[in-house]
């Protein structure tokens, strides 16, 4: 009995891990965040938010990757945008960062994904200097590899 019930527990792991790493492949998330979502974190600013820099989503490592990120000021503080036209192939463990020198920079992480459809965006955490890094990356931790990335101009 207790054999059985080992085997069909490691089944159910088993299965769930595999849900976990397969099913976002099949599955679409859609952010619809808006510029002015930043403009309300920041309320106490006099002026609108300036673009710094942007750049143009690329694929990377078989995934489909395409849209705009947005190197976005407001007040003293920085965002990362991915606008409205960004949509990549969804994944498992997925993660926004910055990087350079064509490596993306694990102590430059912005957050999880919220989604692989839609505008959303990133505050940049204090301490890391966006100005430092010439790109975004959307990076699968899961796999170690890449989903996309854009160089931001």
């Amino acid at each position: 009995m207790t054999k059985k019930l080992l085997i069909a527990a490691g089944v159910v792991i088993v299965l769930g891990v595999a849900y976990w790493l397969i099913s976002p492949l099949f599955i679409d998330v859609e952010v619809s965040e808006s510029l002015t979502d930043i403009e309300v974190d920041n309320a106490e600013m006099a002026q609108a938010p300036e673009i710094v820099r942007q750049g143009t989503f690329v694929s990377l490592a078989g995934h489909s990757a395409e849209g705009t990120a947005t190197l976005v000021k407001a007040g003293e503080k920085y965002y990362v945008r991915f606008e409205d036209d960004f949509e990549m192939t969804n994944g498992p463990d997925l993660f926004v960062h910055f990087g350079k020198n064509d490596a993306y920079a694990i102590e430059a992480r912005l957050g999880a994904l919220k989604g692989n459809i839609g505008s959303q965006n990133y505050e940049v955490p204090e301490g890391i200097d966006p100005l430092q890094y010439e790109d975004v990356w959307v990076w699968c931790r899961a796999f170690a590899v890449p989903f996309g990335k854009a160089t931001l101009k």
